[in-house]
């Protein structure tokens, strides 16, 4: 084994301000200015990948207009999120539950 041998260091993106709408069940929706690696927008995103109907229940408090108000509202009414810049995440691949072949949207599939 070599022992000079030395991973290349890891990457990470630079922390940027993000404008992020958050998009409600029922059509409301609020903008807010945070940066990409605060916890919120972690939390957020961690919601959205849970399955609607096995999220954890949980209050979302995000302050709003200058921290001079908080919209709260419970997880499961996230339906989406639009950042801008666009922040794209790296899914793992998920194993299909259709049988191969078969059109699970089909009538009578």
């Amino acid at each position: 084994m070599n022992s000079d041998f030395q991973a290349p260091p890891v990457q990470t993106p630079p922390i940027q301000d993000v404008s992020v709408t958050i998009l409600l069940e029922g059509g409301q929706q609020q903008t807010i200015q945070i940066q990409s690696n605060n916890l919120l927008l972690q939390q957020l995103f961690e919601t959205l990948l849970s399955p609607s109907d096995k999220r954890p229940q949980r209050l979302f408090q995000v302050p709003v207009q200058d921290g001079k108000a908080i919209l709260c509202f419970p997880s499961d009414r996230l339906v989406g999120l639009v950042t801008e810049p666009p922040l794209v995440l790296q899914q793992q691949p998920q194993t299909p539950t259709a049988q191969p072949g078969v059109d699970s949207l089909a009538p009578g599939a």
